[in-house]
């Protein structure tokens, strides 16, 4: 049981006012990832979301609008039978359900410049399954104005989004870590 959502939050990120030109921030996909821990008593599960997006805009005054889109179908444990379940109605119920969403609502870094923080506490809705949950966590910040990343996790309750089951064999505790990794780099001007 992998909870999305998570979070990512990465977009969190600040926008720069320098020289009265506003500096934007786009994400490094490549660098990027959104993964999961789910524990259990044989074999615990431990993958990613391949695919995910951001739909939004990161103002110079740090006001974040936007969306986080991960595609349940991307979902990677490096087992094809165990992801094959994870897709199923018994978790994600990726046939009619393919995107889960985290909206962002607030972000509030540990500095009053954005920029010269190194923490950002995260405020958003997560969806899955169709349920949608209030979550925080904070992310860490390492690198500098021009290029950075933004790395935490959060722990998600499942069976609150509705993804409830379990084997008698191999019990699946209810709380799932997420990990997010976000760089970002700083926008070509146009």
């Amino acid at each position: 049981m992998k909870a999305i959502t998570i979070t990512l939050f990465t977009l969190l990120i600040p926008a720069l006012h320098a020289a009265g030109r506003t500096h934007w921030y786009e994400i490094d996909y490549d660098k990027s990832q959104i993964g999961f821990l789910a524990k259990s008593r044989v074999v615990n599960a431990n993958g990613l979301f391949r695919k995910w997006h951001f739909k939004g805009k990161i103002s110079g005054t740090l006001h974040v609008v936007g969306d986080l889109e991960i595609d349940c179908n991307s979902i990677d444990t490096d087992n094809e039978r165990r992801d094959k379940h994870l897709r199923s109605a018994d978790f994600f119920d990726c046939g009619k359900i393919r995107q889960h969403t985290f909206r962002i609502r607030t972000v509030k870094p540990d500095n009053a410049n954005a920029l010269k923080a190194t923490k950002y506490e995260v405020h958003g809705e997560l969806t899955l399954r169709g349920t949608t949950q209030n979550v925080e966590f904070t992310l860490t910040r390492e690198g500098n104005e021009n290029a950075f990343s933004l790395t935490g996790s959060v722990l998600i309750d499942r069976e609150k989004f509705g993804i409830t089951y379990n084997s008698a064999l191999n019990p699946i505790e209810k709380i799932v870590r997420i990990d997010i990794r976000v760089a970002l780099k700083k926008k070509a001007e146009k």
